[in-house]
């Protein structure tokens, strides 16, 4: 329903459900964000809201805090670049999640993919411990594959380049078995959907080349969407799984605990959020004021 809204719409669109849920607000940024959470929290003091967008959602909340007409609103952002290329929003109402998004939160905690790996492997080679089949094995595996794509899309962004990395064909781009991506034809495809000539950039491969050399903290530029892409591609290729990268997704979000969250930033500003038990009000025009009654969580 908010994928026409702009921040300004989406916040008169809060206001409106206000006046039939009492409940507290969580702006997340999509509605797989509000699978997950829904799961842990209390869905009788709190709602997640997708507002389809971080920029749509950060509007909304700059509206939010700088009128007392709307409370009770919080929000879970991605980290994406905050902290790289952008500052945080520095606000006890906001938190953001500690890997680049939230899939990449449950890529990163350590027993959910090896559960995935192990129920979609279909030729009995994945051995839960063995070499290859840990959480660290895996992780390493796969970020290996998914820091390219994400390198590129920071220099993108970083350097205003406009190539187009959203929703990547990973698989597209990989060789030798997709044991490793090639550097200049992901650049070359990312021109591609962007419309823009690949010949444009031919310095650009030895440029990504050495910011993946230099790069510190690999997982911080993996996204969790580019992370399952190549779990799929290496469970395709060392344990005969045939579940394409969505599937991957959906199965992970599902096994991830209760106990992992709660241990995040996320959780723990939740477990924050909840024991404030801060009243939710939207304030009635002056004409109408007499008639607002604040509702407790």
């Amino acid at each position: 329903m908010f994928d026409q809204l702009d921040g300004d719409t989406l916040y008169a669109e809060l206001i409106m459900l206000r006046t039939n849920d009492a409940r507290a607000f969580i702006l997340v940024e999509g509605p797989s964000d509000s699978a997950v959470l829904d799961r842990f929290i209390d869905t009788e003091r709190f709602t997640t809201i997708p507002a389809l967008g971080k920029e749509r959602a950060l509007d909304a909340l700059a509206t939010t805090h700088s009128s007392a007409r709307l409370t009770g609103v919080y929000a879970i952002l991605d980290q994406d670049w905050v902290n790289i290329l952008e500052d945080p929003l520095d606000h006890d109402t906001v938190v953001y999640t500690d890997f680049y998004d939230l899939d990449a939160c449950i890529f990163f905690t350590a027993g959910v993919y090896e559960a995935i790996a192990a129920s979609h492997c279909t030729d009995l080679s994945f051995k839960h411990g063995t070499p290859g089949c840990t959480h660290q094995d895996i992780a390493d595996a796969c970020v290996d594959l998914a820091l390219p794509v994400g390198m590129l899309r920071y220099l993108s962004r970083r350097d205003g380049l406009g190539l187009n990395l959203r929703d990547f064909p990973l698989g597209q781009v990989t060789r030798n078995g997709a044991d490793a991506v090639d550097l200049t034809q992901l650049v070359k495809l990312a021109c591609q959907r962007a419309d823009k000539d690949p010949d444009h950039h031919a310095a650009l491969p030895d440029l990504l080349r050495q910011e993946i050399a230099q790069v510190g903290d690999a997982a911080r530029y993996c996204s969790g969407h580019d992370l399952a892409k190549a779990f799929s591609l290496l469970a395709k290729r060392q344990w005969a799984s045939k579940a394409g990268h969505d599937t991957i997704e959906r199965a992970a979000r599902a096994a991830y605990p209760h106990d992992a969250f709660r241990v995040t930033r996320i959780g723990q500003s939740y477990t924050h959020w909840a024991g404030a038990s801060v009243p939710c009000q939207q304030a009635a025009p002056a004409a109408e004021r007499t008639a607002t009654v604040p509702n407790e969580l």
